[in-house]
């Protein structure tokens, strides 16, 4: 049955059971959810500091584990992972100009300029300030925006649902259009992969090549671990990390005066905060897009623009408040429509697939108290972090110096014991080690791997919903233009293709003529 306007409005009342508010308050303060962020949240800023790493292989890395929890608490552990490495990025940005996650390249433009002038602390404390700053913005706008867009989305039915879920594919496949023919390839591998196991319309085995494990199914577990942990992995013991460079850092913690001078910027941080949770929502453009806008427009309303890269804490804030707003606002489309909008919110629609619980506009009425809690893990998550790397500074700083290869074994070995107690099964492992291998090679060829990872995620719901949609049609394509709101969308992912290609050609014609 739909739910009607009045009932995504009631999300936010009192029932007569007690307040939703309340009971989510409480299950965000027990032990286990405190524990379990608290970890993810550490665990994300090491990844998310060490060069290569990042939060997509941390979140793998406890994704087997996740499956024994409750679905608040294993949600609250993966999203620590998620926000605490976009926390993390910037730390090495900011000492050794690289990077510990590619949206942090921007905040190296003024963080390493600072530290190169003795003002490590400053840059430091920018960055951490506009990450804790842009992450409490876009959960408050999260907890606005969720609701007003599951109203309008309580009226979807199937053929929107597939619609949403095309353009989300269209929109990655374009984002990564300078390696179109590669980007389209591996989404129809992960649409493939998808469709491995019993057809659950007809009961038909398909792709199992007669064994018994393959009829359940490719599980997302090992199938992602291998990918991105397992491949990462190997990669780092090819490739090395920094090491013989300088840490600029004479403090074990921040210097609090420092924060101060961050916190005046509240403009830009504010500003930032809303552009980062914007883009957010939109499939694909991930944290590198926040990032960048946000910088752009401080860059542009600064009173002293001609300082940003040169090295100004206006512009490390700025950068680091855009990207550490993305995963919030990467989850409204995501609880909302069920439509995850890149690879790390894909992995926590698998954890409430898992659970037998399916985000769309229905879930803000039947999970009230676990979207709640969702909402007070993640205002949490970004104080505990804010707190770690205020105290904890240095020590997470020299993690970015440890050898690559002990970081490659131990990241595989905690990979393959995390899948083997799942199920208990050699075969997952043997699936992961594969799709280990298959992720190297993607990344030594650098592949694309985004466009993969929603294919294989979205697969199941883009049949699913097609089918239910020629049902509905008797077999006839037609009902995905003569609805109003699919058509919208078809006609948006045209756009989306279209636009961006006719730019792409004008920008070759420029600068052939001026060649």
């Amino acid at each position: 049955m739909v739910s009607t306007p009045l009932d995504i409005q009631s999300f936010w009342t009192v029932d007569r059971c007690g307040s939703r508010f309340t009971r989510a308050y409480f299950n965000t303060l027990v032990l286990e959810n405190l524990l379990a962020l608290t970890f993810a949240s550490i665990m994300g800023i090491i990844v998310g500091i060490i060069p290569g790493i990042g939060p997509m292989v941390g979140m793998v890395i406890l994704l087997p584990f996740s499956y024994s929890l409750k679905p608040d608490i294993a949600l609250s552990m993966l999203l620590g992972v998620f926000c605490g490495g976009y926390f993390g990025g910037g730390i090495p940005a900011v000492l050794l100009r690289t990077p510990g996650v590619p949206s942090s390249m921007v905040t190296s433009l003024d963080g390493y300029p600072l530290t190169r002038k003795g003002e490590a602390q400053l840059g430091l404390s920018a960055a951490i300030v506009g990450s804790f700053s842009g992450g409490i913005i876009s959960v408050f706008m999260l907890m606005l925006m969720a609701p007003a867009l599951a109203r309008v989305a309580a009226s979807f039915s199937s053929p929107e649902y597939f619609m949403v879920a095309i353009f989300g594919l269209t929109v990655v496949i374009m984002d990564n259009r300078k390696k179109l023919a590669q980007g389209l390839l591996l989404t129809a591998l992960g649409l493939w992969f998808s469709t491995v196991g019993i057809d659950p319309g007809t009961l038909v085995p398909r792709f199992d090549f007669r064994t018994v494990q393959m009829q359940n199914g490719l599980n997302v577990a090992p199938m992602c671990l291998g990918f991105f942990g397992i491949g990462q992995s190997l990669l780092l013991l090819e490739r090395k990390i920094l090491r013989g460079e300088t840490l600029y850092l004479t403090r074990h913690t921040l210097d609090f005066s420092k924060i101060l001078v961050a916190f005046k910027f509240k403009l830009t941080l504010m500003k930032s905060g809303i552009i980062g949770t914007l883009l957010g929502l939109i499939p694909g453009t991930g944290s590198i897009a926040g990032s960048f806008f946000a910088y752009t427009e401080a860059k542009r309303s600064s009173k002293n623009p001609k300082e940003f890269g040169g090295g100004t804490p206006e512009g490390c804030l700025a950068s680091e408040a855009g990207n550490n707003a993305v995963p919030a606002g990467a989850m409204i489309p995501l609880l909302t429509l069920g439509i995850p909008g890149e690879a790390l919110s894909a992995l926590l629609l698998g954890i409430f697939v898992a659970n037998g619980i399916y985000p769309g506009p229905l879930l803000l009425v039947k999970e009230p108290v676990l979207i709640y809690t969702i909402y007070f893990s993640m205002l949490l998550i970004n104080i505990v972090a804010f707190a770690l790397l205020a105290l904890f500074l240095r020590p997470f700083a020299t993690i970015v110096r440890l050898p690559s290869s002990i970081l490659g074994i131990s990241v595989m070995v905690i990979s393959l014991l995390g899948i083997y107690s799942m199920n208990l099964q050699v075969f997952e492992i043997g699936v992961a080690i594969f799709m280990g291998v298959f992720g190297y090679i993607m990344l030594r060829l650098e592949w694309p791997l985004v466009p993969w990872v929603l294919g294989f995620v979205l697969g199941p719901i883009i049949e699913e919903r097609m089918r239910e949609s020629l049902s509905m049609s008797d077999g006839n394509p037609a009902i995905f233009i003569t609805r109003p709101i699919t058509l919208g969308f078809v006609l948006a992912s045209l756009l989306v293709v279209v636009i961006p290609l006719i730019l792409d050609r004008r920008k070759k014609l420029r600068a052939a003529m001026f060649a």
